[in-house]
């Protein structure tokens, strides 16, 4: 077992941290806002993801749906 030269006990020995390492309500806050904002851009993110993929289903559905009729592109 360690040994401190002061009068508080070591970490090691279950001391709990003093008020400095807890987080204030300003912090809790602005983690929450910060992880809400990062939900929120993930979700946008694959909304538009999901609109490219249907926009592309659509021309590549047009495409084939043209080439079918016998027409090409250019002409």
């Amino acid at each position: 077992m360690m040994t401190s030269s002061d009068r508080e006990p070591l970490v090691e020995e279950g001391r709990v941290l003093g008020p400095q390492a807890r987080l204030t309500l300003g912090h809790k806050i602005l983690f929450f806002m910060l992880g809400l904002i990062s939900a929120l851009t993930i979700c946008v993110l694959i909304r538009l993801s999901n609109k490219l993929t249907a926009d592309a289903e659509h021309k590549s559905l047009m495409h084939f749906k043209e080439i079918s009729n016998g027409r090409r592109f250019g002409n």
